[in-house]
Order: structure tokens, then C-alpha cells, then sequence
């Protein structure tokens, strides 16, 4: 417990840096198993970095929990611990044991296109500044924010913290074809989008959903 207190956690990589990898081959080492509404299946990965394929032959074989939604030809991304520069010395000295994978896949990578859903977010409108403005800046703040909604897709305990709304705009011809495998929100999670008048009705009868987004 000292030393946990006088070394504070450092983080070798960040999401900011994870790595696409397209998977070559997959080998199923178990059954798919379902824990806290979560499936997993351990498998073995041959994977190449998506930068790399078609330029060179590196290639990795790693132990994954994503052998359940792995195929040969899907993208997943990962933690790229064989070319990363950690200047971590126990990182180091663990990869030089061979105690930490090259690899570490996280999760599937879907097409980069905004996706029509039956839900959306109850977003706080935030003022732009000319710096944010910039084409770029929009670009990538609209990345972020679409894979924020497909974090929420795969992850039911995020989900749990926020309130999903039923979109009443969508319908089911507008949703894109992308794979039958692409996680959706079960419609029982969605919650009746109100009107501005039933919000505030509800504000004095009660508090209300307690979550927000607070996306620009």
C-alpha cells in the first residue's frame, strides 16, 4: 500500500493511440460465455497492423477475448506494445521476458461512417469558438463523438449511467447494412423522448433523468 501511494499509476498508452489491425486468421481455444450480459470467447489472432499490410509481412499472433466477434478480414483495434516507445524500464524489462503480448486487441473496428440509429442523446448545446470552427477540429470532434455512441453500443455498464432516447425520426429503412454482427441498444433501454412542455412538467413533479451529454 506505501508503495502504491508514493508511485502514482502512469498509463503506458492511451485510447488516443490504439492501432487498427486487420485479423488473418482466427483460432477458437474455447467456448463463448456470457458474464454480466457480456459474451467473450478466447481465441488465438493472427493480426498485421493496417499501416503495415501490403508494405512489409509483420505479423502477430496474439491471445484475444474477442474470438466471438473476430473473422479473417475484420478490423479490431489494439494497444501496439511492439512498437510503442513506453520509456518505461519494467515495461521494457517485461517485454524483453516476453511477459506482455505485442498485442492487445480491445474491439472490433466498424466502418468509420456515422450509422443511423433508433436512439440519440439529449446533447447540451456548447458555444464555438473560430479555433473549433476549423473543418478539422469539426471532423474530429465528430469521430470522437461516434465512437463515444458505439462505446455506449458495446458496453452495457456505460450505458446504465446514461439515458438513451427513442429517436422518432428513425426508421428502419434509413438504418445503414454494415454486418448483422454491428451491437445494437435493446429497444427496452430506450426511454420516450418528452416535449419541452412534459419537461418541465416533469421538473416540478419530480428530478428527473439524472444524466446529460455534454457533447459540441
Amino acid at each position: 500500500e506505501k508503495k502504491y501511494r508514493v508511485y502514482n499509476f502512469k498509463a503506458a498508452l492511451t485510447s488516443k493511440q490504439l492501432v487498427e489491425y486487420i485479423v488473418l486468421d482466427i483460432e477458437h481455444e474455447s467456448p463463448e460465455i456470457t458474464i454480466d450480459g457480456s459474451r467473450y470467447q478466447l481465441a488465438y489472432a493472427q493480426v498485421a497492423r493496417v499501416s503495415d499490410f501490403g508494405k512489409n509481412d509483420t505479423m502477430f499472433t496474439v491471445r484475444t477475448h474477442l474470438g466471438h466477434l473476430l473473422n479473417p478480414g475484420d478490423l479490431a483495434l489494439g494497444y501496439d506494445l511492439y512498437g510503442a516507445n513506453l520509456n518505461d524500464d519494467d515495461m521494457d524489462t517485461a517485454m524483453m521476458r516476453h511477459s506482455l503480448p505485442e498485442v492487445i486487441l480491445v474491439k472490433k473496428s466498424f466502418a468509420k461512417r456515422p450509422r443511423t440509429r433508433r436512439w440519440k442523446l439529449k446533447r447540451l448545446p456548447m458555444e464555438e469558438d473560430a479555433v473549433n470552427k476549423a473543418k478539422g477540429e469539426l471532423e474530429k470532434r465528430a469521430d470522437e463523438y461516434e465512437e463515444f455512441l458505439r462505446d455506449l453500443e458495446h458496453n452495457s455498464d456505460i450505458r446504465f449511467q446514461i439515458d438513451l432516447y427513442k429517436d422518432e425520426d428513425y426508421r428502419s429503412e434509413m438504418a445503414s447494412t454494415i454486418g448483422d454482427d454491428v451491437p445494437t441498444v435493446p429497444i427496452e433501454e430506450l426511454i420516450e423522448d418528452l416535449s419541452l412542455g412534459d419537461d418541465e412538467e416533469e421538473d416540478e413533479g419530480g428530478e428527473g433523468n439524472q444524466h446529460a451529454v455534454m457533447v459540441g
